[in-house]
């Protein structure tokens, strides 16, 4: 099952009953319940919002990841134990394990540095350290060289960006060459700085008072930050030759 086979990552305005998400359901699973959904929404797998006065409203994502509850259960047999970890992979952004694997991984059209300037997918790609380690092939002894020395960071629930995945993917590779994630410590304190160069532009177009400001910064900082990368590659092969 593709994670793209199932939308998890945006809210719905329209919030439906549960009887109607039943009408939904019922023609790909007959025997769907209300005790069943009931069920379901006990063991954490699905969490409808709440009237004032108690009725349960359901959004298209809630029936989205019944759907996907449902049919693991139904094609795979899956235990809701698992399926429960699958949904919260699909949540987190990633490709559920497949059925017979272990790991999530993170779709696979995010890992190219290309993809990862040009998606906004970034910010919601969520790996744990043992999801990280299967996604880039590093062992847990790098993955904790890679953090000790500022180069990759988790977030306050110690999960790792789809962007610290691609990080460790060519740290992977430069210790193919013999260097090690503290020789890369001078490419973080670059990259620093450059971001110092923008980010008073950036904070200054931010504090606008415009309703757009905030989409405003975002769209100047990746503009800023992709021709500050391609000249600081640029600079580099200028400085590679100089040196022939």
């Amino acid at each position: 099952m593709n994670s793209t086979d199932y939308d998890f990552s945006q809210d719905s305005p329209a919030l439906l009953s549960i009887g109607e998400v039943l009408v939904r359901l019922r023609d790909e699973f007959k025997d769907i319940s209300i005790s069943k959904i009931r069920f379901l929404e006990t063991n954490g797998l699905v969490a409808p919002e709440r009237t004032p006065s108690g009725y349960r409203k359901f959004s298209l994502v809630d029936v989205e990841r019944l759907r996907y509850v449902l049919r693991m259960q139904r094609d795979h047999f899956l235990p809701l134990r698992v399926i429960k970890e699958h949904i919260d992979a699909l949540n987190r952004g990633l490709q559920p394990a497949a059925v017979g694997d272990v790991t999530p991984k993170a779709p696979r059209t995010l890992v190219s540095t290309e993809a990862i300037e040009s998606s906004n997918q970034m910010l919601t790609v969520r790996m744990n350290r043992l999801e990280l380690m299967a996604d880039t092939g590093a062992d847990a002894e790098f993955i904790d060289q890679m953090v000790e020395f500022g180069l990759i960071k988790p977030d306050s629930h110690s999960y790792f960006s789809v962007t610290a995945s691609a990080v460790v993917n060519l740290a992977v590779t430069l210790r193919g060459f013999g260097l090690e994630p503290r020789h890369l410590k001078p490419v973080l304190s670059s990259a620093s700085r450059e971001v110092d160069l923008f980010a008073p532009l950036v904070k200054s177009t931010a504090s606008g008072k415009g309703a757009n400001a905030g989409a405003a910064a975002q769209e100047l900082t990746l503009l800023l930050a992709n021709s500050i990368s391609a000249l600081h590659a640029l600079l580099i092969r200028e400085v590679i030759e100089r040196q022939k």
